[in-house]
Parts: C-alpha cells; structure tokens; sequence
C-alpha cells in the first residue's frame, strides 16, 4: 500500500540527491493487513469498531461465484465476483527494503494518509455532494 503524497515526495527525493538509475520496490511502511486496514478506516470515520466478523473463505468464494452466474445471466457487471474475493483473500505483502539505505523518512505516516484518503475521498465528497429531486 503506498500513500501518493509519499510517492512523490520520495520520486522528489532520488531526483534530487542523485540516485541514478536503480530499481526500488516501493512501498509504505508498515505493511497492514486486513483487519488493521479496517481498523484504521473505522477510526477515520470517527467510528469505533470493536470486532471484525469473519467470513469463511468457502462462503466468500460461493457468493462470488454466485454473482458471476448473475452476471452472466442479466449481462451486468457487479462489484463483487469471484476473481476479487481471490484476490483479495491472497497474501499480497510486499517490502522495500532498499528505501531505508537511500536515507529517505516520509513526510506523513501511512496511517496519516489513509486518514487524508478517507477524508477527502468519503468525508468532503459526501458533504459537499448536493442530491437533486427528480
């Protein structure tokens, strides 16, 4: 997962203290998993989430199959099918281990961005949005 603020301020970084051409596997520290990604959205939101409730891989993957066999008979794409429970289900951790030794330190934490993400994307968005009767 990486924060786009940071991205580019580390692009800015190698640009700017002459880092050559190298290969970096970037990505912002420390890696979340799931359940603490969802915590740290609950949190955003100004909402406090005590438990997560699990479903079982089998029941996930059924309903997404589900929704293919819907799809496939009324033509319409649905947010949720197969394919996405798969992949979201799939271990995708990854680490950048090179990005310590260039001596760059981020100008916001992770948590920090997913909280201006939420912010913006579902806070603002949402308030600002005006619904016109029809």
């Amino acid at each position: 997962m990486n924060y786009v603020e940071i991205v580019a301020a580390f692009l800015e970084f190698c640009l700017n203290n002459g880092a050559g051409e190298k290969l970096f596997n970037y990505c912002d520290q420390p890696a979340y998993d799931m359940n603490t990604l969802v915590f740290d959205v609950y949190k955003s939101l100004g909402k406090t989430k005590k438990y997560i409730f699990y479903w079982p891989y089998w029941l996930g993957y059924f309903g997404g199959l589900c929704f293919d066999l819907l799809a496939k008979i009324t033509h319409r794409k649905f947010p949720i099918n197969s394919i996405r429970v798969k992949k979201f289900c799939q271990n995708t951790y990854f680490t950048s281990s090179r990005v310590p030794a260039t001596g760059f330190i981020a100008p916001v934490s992770l948590e920090e961005g997913i909280r201006r993400t939420i912010d913006y994307e579902f806070i603002k968005k949402v308030q600002g949005h005006t619904f016109k009767a029809e």
